[in-house]
């Protein structure tokens, strides 16, 4: 499942970031990195950018970006 497709409210872990240097240069910037858990705060059906929690920062991204990182649920943990 793609960090896109997530569901509000919900905890995951990522897994793995697709793409070129670029995108996780950004991502890196942002503090997102393989292994960590993420907290989808607001997500819209409609589109629109995701804003996640990820220690304790609240972190916008779009979802084009979104569409490049692998994740999967972590039910396990209750916080970001």
């Amino acid at each position: 499942m793609t960090l896109d497709n997530a569901k509000t409210d919900q905890i995951v872990k990522i897994r793995q970031i697709q793409g070129g240097w670029g995108i996780r240069q950004r991502l890196n910037q942002l503090g997102l990195f393989e292994g960590g858990l993420v907290r989808i705060k607001r997500g819209s059906a409609l589109g629109g950018p995701l804003l996640l929690e990820y220690n304790n920062s609240e972190i916008a991204i779009g979802r084009g970006m979104a569409a490049h990182i692998n994740v999967s649920a972590d039910d396990k943990n209750k916080t970001a």
